[in-house]
């Protein structure tokens, strides 16, 4: 999969997530201040409940739009044969079996999948356990992971 369409992926869907999630604030604002929201007595807390929603969706739409400012800002560098792992590298890993995984370490958005109907990337960050192990390693060096260990075989 070429990196450039895969990061256009990437981007693809975290726009659909902010999207939805914008969807779904107004709609938690809407029902928050709508007139059936206001409490009848002090055990009513329907306002109170949508007016936490509204403001869990509000917050997750202002982290979405940092994870898509995080991608636009992306650096794209070369990955030589002699690069180490580093943000925004994609990684082929194998193991003893032949299984083989295919990574992206990018700014944001770990546990995204994008797949272009041959292969399936998933998205890990340089926070997550698995990006820590990766961060630094070199194509040959086998990793430890909690599936197991595995060849780094390709980055690119």
């Amino acid at each position: 999969m070429d990196k450039k369409q895969l990061i256009a992926q990437i981007i693809s869907q975290l726009q659909a997530d902010l999207d939805m999630n914008i969807a779904a604030a107004h709609e938690a604002r809407e029902a928050a201040t709508h007139e059936e929201s206001v409490a009848e007595n002090q055990y009513d807390t329907l306002g109170l409940e949508a007016s936490y929603l509204a403001h869990g969706q509000s917050k997750r739409v202002q982290a979405l739009e940092i994870d898509l400012t995080a991608y636009r800002a992306m650096p794209q560098r070369e990955v030589t044969e002699n690069s180490a792992i580093s943000l925004g590298t994609l990684v082929t890993l194998e193991n003893e079996a032949g299984g083989v995984k295919r990574l992206f370490l990018g700014p944001a958005g770990g546990g995204i999948q994008v797949t272009d109907m041959v292969e399936i990337v998933t998205v890990i960050t340089p926070q997550s356990p698995i990006g820590q192990a990766l961060t630094g390693r070199y194509r040959g060096d086998i990793v430890t992971l909690p599936q197991g260990e595995f060849e780094i075989t390709a980055m690119s």
